[in-house]
């Protein structure tokens, strides 16, 4: 009879333990850096327009200021410049000889376009200095004080990277565009004993088999089924805490995901910080940070060429100098330039169904 006791009351216990865990999903349904452009930021100005760079350039490359004058009266009446266009899509200099300016842009004289040079900006205190550190943001949503987010300073008086969480960057806008039909969507997986209640949850972020599904208008579709790509490069698992309907990362190691060459092959970032708002409607929005390499951000952005930087970026050249200058982290041994950036990225994200392709392997523990 004991025994029949006991194995009645261990079969009683079993679901109550099953149904203690729970699992939520979600695909990324926007991703870009965070922006928060006003009408304060820039004390030196948001930099000029594309043309007007070029003329800068043609001018420090020895034009006349006659010729330079000349070209400027026929951009404004729409004429073509051909001879100037040349000039610009070789303006780096190697031996005095011109070179493309996109693969060799350390030869490309830098116009020293100014930084963001504002006090608020999205992010986190990645390095733990606090509020007193020197040209460091204050988070307009949180108020926290100390927030390193380098990329913004470099960025963000560039015309097509200003924008705000509601009105996008033309950069971003058409990253996006391009990348979320021609990219394996990034999932984040959320578990933990109740995602009603406060307490530890596991933060998994990885990469699908299949690209984002929208509807018919573009906007991304709720409650589609999303397989987990189990390449190892993909495959990213963190500890975490929810609290008040915010998932924040509570042991900071290091993010890798696949990404696309029209941005940067690969998304890499380390000190991960994460605040991740789940929303009534079962979405969910946030940000994610750290430092990542700002070499491979250029290379997305220099892949544009000439027809981009004239359509969508701006002065290609000018970023490599931009970035450079502000990297605020992993400096190199023998030259001591910074290889690193404070980043960090805006994220909305749509309920999803997945299917686990199975624990995460070591790699992804990687600090």
């Amino acid at each position: 009879m004991k025994r029949i006791v006991l194995a009645s009351l261990t079969l009683a216990c079993l679901p109550l333990a099953n149904a203690a865990a729970e699992t939520r999903h979600f695909a990324i349904s926007w991703f870009s850096q965070a922006t928060y452009s006003n009408d304060h930021d820039c004390s030196q100005g948001v930099h000029p327009a594309v043309e007007e760079v070029y003329l800068r350039y043609a001018a420090k490359l020895g034009a006349t200021p006659q010729q330079v004058a000349e070209w400027r009266r026929k951009i404004m009446n729409g004429d073509e410049v051909r001879d100037l266009d040349q000039l610009i899509m070789n303006r780096g200099r190697i031996d005095g000889k011109p070179v493309n300016p996109y693969t060799h842009p350390a030869s490309v004289v830098d116009l020293s376009l100014p930084g963001l040079d504002g006090k608020e900006g999205f992010g986190f205190d990645l390095d733990g200095k606090g509020a007193d550190q020197p040209g460091s943001f204050q988070d307009p949503e949180t108020k926290e004080r100390g927030v390193d987010h380098n990329l913004y300073r470099a960025l963000g008086c560039t015309r097509a990277f200003r924008g705000s969480l509601a009105s996008r960057p033309t950069y971003w806008a058409w990253a996006w565009g391009q990348l979320k039909d021609s990219q394996p969507a990034w999932l984040i997986t959320l578990e933990g004993a109740d995602l009603k209640k406060d307490g530890p949850v596991t933060v998994g972020i990885d990469r699908a088999y299949e690209y984002l599904r929208s509807n018919s208008d573009g906007s991304p579709r709720f409650d589609m089924a999303y397989r987990v790509d189990p390449d190892p490069r993909s495959r990213n698992q963190f500890k975490g805490e929810l609290r008040d309907g915010v998932v924040t990362i509570t042991e900071h190691g290091k993010l890798r995901l696949l990404q696309n060459p029209l941005v940067s092959p690969e998304f890499n970032l380390k000190d991960v910080h994460l605040r991740l708002e789940l929303k009534a409607d079962r979405s969910a929005r946030g940000f994610m940070g750290g430092y990542t390499p700002w070499r491979p951000i250029y290379w997305g952005i220099a892949g544009v060429g000439f027809g981009g930087e004239q359509q969508v970026t701006g002065d290609v050249p000018g970023f490599y100098h931009l970035l450079k200058r502000y990297a605020d982290a992993d400096p190199d041994p023998v030259t001591g330039q910074n290889e690193s950036i404070s980043a960090t990225y805006y994220i909305e994200a749509v309920p999803a169904f997945v299917k686990d392709a199975g624990a995460p392997t070591p790699q992804v523990t990687r600090r």
